[in-house]
C-alpha cells in the first residue's frame, strides 16, 4: 500500500509539471518565435535607417566614384539590407495586435518615403562626373533634399518615432509574457513542495517497514563488498538468517579469508622475498597459480636487470664523456664563427665617419646572426646596408660572410645601388656555385642607399626590404624589388634604381624583417610593419641614440617571455 500511494503522488506530480511546461512552452514560443525577433527586427532597422542617412547625406555632399566602399554600402542598405527587414517585420506582423499592425503600414509608408527620397539622391548623382557640372545644380538639389522639413528629414523623423514606439510595445508585451511565465513556474514550485512531503512521508514509512526483513541485512552485506572493492578486508561476521542473502555472506567471508591469505603472499614477493610459500586452493586456482609463475618471473628478471643495468651504466658513462668532448668542440666552432663575423661589421668610429649621427639596433637570435650591416665612403657618396640572409645561426652567418664581402667587390666599381645589387647577386652566385640549371637556395634580402652630399640625392634598391624616410613625421617609404638575391639565375631579372631627394634633418631607417615579425604583446601576435612604421614615426623626432633606446624597450616589453624568433636588426641614420 506505501508503494502505491507513492506510485500515484509521483504520477500526479508528473502531471502538474507536464500541465504547466506545456503551457510554459507556448509562452517560450511566443516570445522566441514573435517578440524577442521583432524587437530585435525593429531595432536593427532603425540602426540601418540612421546609418542610410548618414551614408546618402555623404553621397549628396561629397565626389565620390561610382565603387567607393561608402557609396556601395549605401545601396546595400536602400536596396537590399532595409527592403528585406521590411519584409521580416511584416512577416512578423501577422502576429501583432491590429492597432501594431496599423502602426507598421504607417511606419512602412514613412520608409518608403525616405527610401523613395534616397533614390532621387542617387538619381541625380549617379556617377562620378555628375558632381562636376559648372554650377553643380544636380549636387544643390541632392544637397538640399536633406534640409530640415523635406522629405527625407520628415520621414527619418517620423518612422524613427513609430519605430520607438513599435519597439517598446513590443517590449512590454514580451516582458507581461515572461511575468506569466513566471508566475506559473512559481505555482509549480509551490505545489511540488507539497507533492515532495507528501513523498518523503509514504517513502520513510514504506522504508521502516522494509528494512525490517530485507535492507539491513543487504545493507549489511553491500558495505562489506564496497570495504573489499576498496581493498580493505574486513573478517566480522553478519547476521543473517538460513536463507540466500546468509549463503551469500558466508560466501563472501570465505572470500576475504583467501585475499587475506594473498596479500600477505603478494607482500612478500614485493619486497623481494623471493622464497615467500603459498599454497593454492585446489588444482582449479587460477589466481594461486598465476601468484606462482609470477614469483618465480620476478626471481628470474631482477638478475637479468642487475647484470643489464650494469652494462647500460658503463655505456652512458662513456657516451657522457664523448657528448661533453662534442659540445665543447661546437662550442668552440660557433665562438670562432661569432669572432670571424664581428671583423666584417665596421666599427663606430668607421660608421660615424660615414654618419656621424646614427643608430644600430643589432639583436641576433644566437650566437652568431644572419643579418649584418654595411656600411661605406665612396668619395662625396655615403652609403648604407642592412641585410637578412637565409636562417640564422651558423648557416645564416656564413650567408652574410658571403654578402658582405660581394658588398665590398661590387663598390669597387659601381656605387649605383641598383647596378651593386646586380652584381652581388652575380658574385654570391659564382661563390656558392650556382649555374643556369641549378639556383642558389640560400639567399639574402637587402635595403641599400646611397646619397650624395652635395646634391643631397638619395639612391636606393632593395631585394624584398624598403627604405622609411621621415620628415616632420610623415613617412615616405620607397620599395624594393619583390624577389629575393640569389633567387633567379643573373641576367634573368635586374634591381630597379629609385631616387629621393632629401633635406636636413631627414630621418632614414632600413632594417631586416625580425622586428616586425617577432610574435608577442597582449594576444601573441606579430608586431607587423604597421605597427613598426607607427613606432618609427613616434621616435623620429628624438636623439638618434634615444631612439634606439626606444626601440629596444618596446622590442623587449612586445617580447616579453615569448622566444626570439629571428634575427633583428634597424639602423637609423640623420641627414
Amino acid at each position: 500500500m506505501g508503494f502505491g500511494v507513492f506510485a500515484i503522488v509521483v504520477i500526479a506530480s508528473f502531471v502538474l509539471t507536464w500541465d504547466t511546461l506545456t503551457r510554459s512552452r507556448e509562452i517560450n514560443n511566443s516570445i522566441n518565435t514573435i517578440y524577442a525577433p521583432s524587437v530585435k527586427l525593429l531595432e536593427e532597422l532603425d540602426n540601418h535607417l540612421v546609418k542610410a542617412q548618414q551614408l546618402m547625406k555623404l553621397w549628396a555632399k561629397e565626389q565620390q566614384a561610382e565603387l567607393h566602399p561608402e557609396r556601395v554600402e549605401a545601396m546595400t542598405l536602400c536596396t537590399q539590407i532595409i527592403p528585406t527587414q521590411l519584409n521580416r517585420i511584416d512577416t512578423l506582423s501577422q502576429h501583432w495586435s491590429e492597432e501594431h499592425r496599423q502602426l507598421k503600414l504607417q511606419l512602412f509608408f514613412q520608409v518608403n518615403e525616405l527610401l523613395r527620397g534616397y533614390k532621387e539622391v542617387r538619381e541625380l548623382l549617379p556617377t562620378f562626373d555628375s558632381y562636376a557640372a559648372k554650377p553643380p545644380l544636380a549636387q544643390w538639389e541632392a544637397e538640399f533634399k536633406f534640409e530640415e522639413g523635406e522629405i527625407i528629414a520628415k520621414s527619418l523623423k517620423e518612422a524613427r518615432d513609430e519605430l520607438a514606439t513599435l519597439t517598446e510595445d513590443q517590449r512590454l508585451i514580451m516582458s507581461t509574457e515572461i511575468e506569466q511565465l513566471n508566475a506559473s513556474f512559481e505555482q509549480l514550485s509551490t505545489r511540488l513542495i507539497y507533492f515532495t512531503i507528501l513523498v518523503i512521508l509514504v517513502g520513510v514509512i514504506a522504508a521502516l517497514l522494509t528494512s525490517q526483513s530485507i535492507v539491513r541485512p543487504v545493507n549489511a552485506l553491500r558495505s562489506k563488498l564496497n570495504n573489499l572493492a576498496k581493498g580493505v578486508y574486513s573478517v566480522h561476521s553478519t547476521r543473517v538468517g538460513n536463507n540466500e542473502i546468509g549463503d551469500m555472506a558466508k560466501a563472501v567471508e570465505r572470500l576475504i579469508t583467501n585475499f587475506e591469505r594473498t596479500k600477505e603472499f603478494s607482500l612478500n614477493v614485493g619486497s623481494g622475498n623471493f622464497t615467500m610459500q603459498y599454497e593454492p586452493l585446489s588444482e582449479h586456482d587460477e589466481l594461486g597459480h598465476a601468484l606462482l609463475r609470477m614469483r618465480d618471473d620476478l626471481a628470474s628478471y631482477r638478475n637479468e636487470m642487475e647484470e643489464k643495468v650494469a652494462h647500460q651504466t658503463s655505456e652512458i658513462r662513456e657516451q657522457k664523456e664523448r657528448v661533453t668532448e662534442l659540445y665543447s668542440d661546437l662550442q668552440s666552432s660557433i665562438d670562432y664563427a661569432q669572432r670571424l663575423q664581428e671583423t666584417i661589421l665596421p666599427s663606430t668610429e668607421s660608421i660615424r665617419e660615414v654618419f656621424p649621427d646614427h643608430f644600430i639596433f643589432f639583436r641576433p637570435k644566437a650566437t652568431v646572426s644572419g643579418d649584418f650591416y654595411w656600411f661605406a665612403n665612396k668619395g662625396k657618396k655615403r652609403m648604407v646596408a642592412a641585410a637578412d640572409c637565409t636562417g640564422h645561426g651558423v648557416p645564416g652567418a656564413f650567408m652574410s660572410l658571403v654578402g658582405h664581402n660581394a658588398l665590398n667587390q661590387a663598390t669597387k666599381v659601381y656605387n649605383k645601388p641598383s647596378q651593386v645589387l646586380n652584381t652581388v647577386n652575380r658574385l654570391s652566385a659564382q661563390a656558392l656555385r650556382a649555374h643556369e640549371n641549378h639556383l642558389v637556395k640560400d639567399g639574402m634580402d637587402i635595403a641599400l642607399l646611397s646619397i650624395d652630399t652635395d646634391s643631397m640625392e638619395l639612391e636606393f634598391s632593395g631585394a624584398q626590404n624598403p627604405v622609411y624616410i621621415i620628415r616632420a613625421g610623415e613617412l615616405v617609404e620607397l620599395e624594393g624589388d619583390g624577389f629575393s638575391i640569389g633567387s633567379y639565375v643573373n641576367g634573368e631579372r635586374e634591381f630597379t634604381h629609385k631616387s629621393y631627394t632629401l633635406q636636413p634633418g631627414d630621418c632614414l631607417y632600413v632594417f631586416s624583417d625580425g622586428y616586425a615579425d617577432q610574435f608577442g604583446g597582449p594576444q601573441g601576435k606579430k608586431f607587423m610593419r604597421k605597427q613598426f612604421r607607427q613606432l618609427l614615426g613616434e621616435v623620429s623626432s628624438l636623439e638618434l641614440a634615444t631612439q634606439r633606446e626606444e626601440i629596444a624597450r618596446r622590442f623587449d616589453e612586445w617580447k616579453g617571455e615569448v622566444e626570439q624568433l629571428d634575427d633583428v636588426l634597424v639602423i637609423g641614420v640623420r641627414v
